[in-house]
């Protein structure tokens, strides 16, 4: 029953926190908006890469500051809820949300073309995602059956 709890808890903060994700783009989008004529989804298609590379590199380097927000967004808010619905294996499931999050945004940052600064995005997803379970941990301290886990502590 943990095993499903704790793989409940993975699925359904990977979806909030892709939720949360989504958000801060599309805020992003309503300030630098796509070529006319396209969607995100159709930038995303093989024959529009080159206008996807034409409209990043337009962009200026602040707009890349709500990417950053909300890719760590991701794995902090995804981490926190799964953290929260597995209580007892907190630092696990909430690493586990940040190990996934880390995987996409480092196919995200080969696949479409960004600022090299962006790289330091990368291991704040685990630390993003580590500090979600330690306030998860810290707020459900007095909880009974609450384990102060280590980093990795799973099952």
């Amino acid at each position: 029953m943990r095993i499903l709890i704790a793989i409940i808890a993975v699925v359904v903060g990977l979806i909030i926190g892709i939720m949360s994700n989504w958000w801060i783009v599309m805020i992003n989008l309503s300030m630098y908006p796509l070529p006319d004529g396209y969607t995100f989804d159709s930038l995303l298609q093989p024959e529009n890469k080159d206008v996807l590379i034409d409209w990043v590199k337009s962009l200026p380097q602040s707009a890349f500051i709500l990417v950053l927000v909300a890719h760590l967004s991701q794995a902090f808010i995804g981490g926190f809820v799964a953290a929260l619905i597995s209580r007892q294996h907190a630092m696990c499931v909430a690493m586990i949300v940040g190990v996934i999050t880390l995987i996409g945004g480092v196919i995200n940052i080969l696949m479409l073309p960004a600022p090299v600064w962006l790289w330091i995005e990368m291991p704040l997803y685990l630390v993003l995602a580590w500090f979600a379970a330690r306030l998860v941990l810290k707020l459900t301290a007095k909880s009974a059956g609450v384990k102060n886990c280590s980093i990795f502590c799973c099952y």
